[in-house]
């Protein structure tokens, strides 16, 4: 089985042990230092958690957003995907090569995609439903972005994050001639919610930190991470990136990655993890 960690091709990674991040593959080639990379729908985490904060779990979508008389799943199943509501609309995701969320910049999501597909309290995993997270918030804070920089980008020290990136500042996968291939347009999106964030390498790894802090209430923090035993984990993926913040053990793996099969960058955060703890394990 090939060793996901002498995977070629442009990728990124840091390990925090213990009070110490070190990083183990450093910027090279369009990771230029300072400049802005996707972070996909790790985007959900800081918007599950300004939802969770903000918002009361237990009313439903209609009394935050009422154009969707008909939605009368909560926050709270919205938050957990548990609405019933599909990944996306029907056709969306039919070429993962295209610009899927162009047409729906500057429009408002339609009633019919706000209807659930299938029964509610079973998980179904939506961008639908963060993107409707995002309209609720920007009802009662005027934009769900402001209200994450104010509940989570801002308490973790993120500065750099937004949703306009500038162009030249987009760290981009290289094709051929100098070109780079276009990331998904998400800006004036409802669906930018989902994915629309960019941000440093090592503002991603600050909000690794701040979302993995023990604090009095830490589920708010990580109510849209996954969790299978003692690993808990935040991932996304778009059209030619790919990132994780993954931590099992006490060991916090952040991996972005270029242009790499699905799931490249799981595989590495994994490889990390399991390489740091057995190094432990010898050294003690």
């Amino acid at each position: 089985m090939r060793d996901p960690l002498k995977m070629r091709g442009y990728w990124r990674a840091s390990v925090r042990e213990a009070d110490e991040w070190r990083e183990w593959r450093p910027a090279t080639g369009p990771y230029r230092a300072g400049d802005l990379l996707e972070w996909g729908s790790i985007t959900k985490g800081i918007v599950g958690t300004t939802a969770a904060t903000l918002l009361d779990p237990n009313r439903p979508l209609s009394w935050y957003a009422p154009e969707y008389p008909n939605a009368d799943y909560t926050i709270g199943d919205l938050v957990q995907h548990r609405s019933g509501l599909p990944r996306l609309p029907a056709g969306m995701g039919s070429n993962p090569l295209g610009q899927p969320y162009r047409a729906t910049i500057g429009q408002p999501i339609s009633a019919a995609d706000a209807h659930p597909a299938g029964p509610r309290g079973t998980y179904c995993y939506s961008n639908i439903g963060y993107a409707l997270l995002g309209v609720a918030l920007d009802r009662v804070c005027g934009s769900w972005f402001d209200a994450a920089t104010q509940c989570v980008l801002e308490p973790a020290g993120i500065t750099s994050a937004t949703i306009a990136p500038e162009t030249e500042r987009r760290i981009l996968a290289p094709l051929w001639f100098g070109r780079a291939m276009r990331p998904w347009e998400f800006t004036g999106s409802p669906y930018a919610a989902t994915g629309g964030v960019w941000s440093t390498f090592e503002d991603l790894c600050r909000y690794a930190d701040w979302a993995l802090q023990d604090v009095p209430e830490p589920g708010n923090r990580r109510v849209s991470w996954q969790q299978n035993g003692p690993s808990t984990w935040i991932n996304g993926e778009v059209r030619a990136a790919g990132a994780i913040i993954a931590s099992a053990s006490g060991v916090t793996a952040v991996v972005h990655a270029l242009d790499k099969a699905p799931h490249a960058p799981d595989k590495i955060a994994e490889a990390l993890i399991r390489q740091t703890l057995l190094r432990a394990r010898n050294r003690a």
